[in-house]
C-alpha cells in the first residue's frame, strides 16, 4: 500500500529496515479498527489514509515492544495458569494506534459509524 520512498519522502530520513514487516503490521493494526472501507486511490483521503499507515509505521519503529506484547495478561506455566486483564480485543487494539494514525482516521471519517464519508464506497 506505501512504499519506503514515499515514508522517506514523508518524514526526511531512511526507511526502518523491516519496513515491510511494519508496513504490514500497521495496515492490519489500522484495518482493525477502522469502520468504514479502505479509501480508494483518487479519493480526497487516500493520502491521508496513507499518511496515517506512515504514522503507525514509526510508532512501531519506536515501540517494538507493543507488536510483540500479546497484551492478553494470561500465562501458563505446566498447569499452572494465571488470568489476565477484562481488556477486550477493541481495547487491545486501541492501545497500540499511533495518536497521531488514530487522528488522522479520526479527521477522515474513516472511525465512525454514520454513514457517508469520501469516496469510501
Amino acid at each position: 500500500m506505501v512504499t519506503k520512498e514515499e515514508y522517506e519522502e514523508y518524514f526526511g530520513q531512511s526507511a526502518p529496515s523491516n519496513f515491510s514487516r511494519l508496513e504490514f503490521i500497521s495496515l492490519n493494526t489500522i484495518k482493525s479498527i477502522i469502520t468504514k472501507p479502505i479509501p480508494k486511490e483518487g479519493c480526497p483521503c487516500f493520502e491521508d489514509f496513507k499518511k496515517a499507515i506512515f504514522e503507525q509505521i514509526n510508532f512501531y519503529e519506536f515501540n517494538s515492544d507493543l507488536i510483540t506484547d500479546s497484551s492478553s495478561g494470561s500465562y501458563t506455566l505446566g498447569s499452572y495458569s494465571e488470568g489476565g486483564t477484562d481488556k477486550n480485543e477493541t481495547s487491545n487494539s486501541m492501545s497500540r494506534v499511533s495518536p497521531v494514525a488514530y487522528e488522522i482516521l479520526l479527521n477522515c471519517g474513516l472511525l465512525q459509524s454514520q454513514l457517508g464519508g469520501c469516496c469510501l464506497w
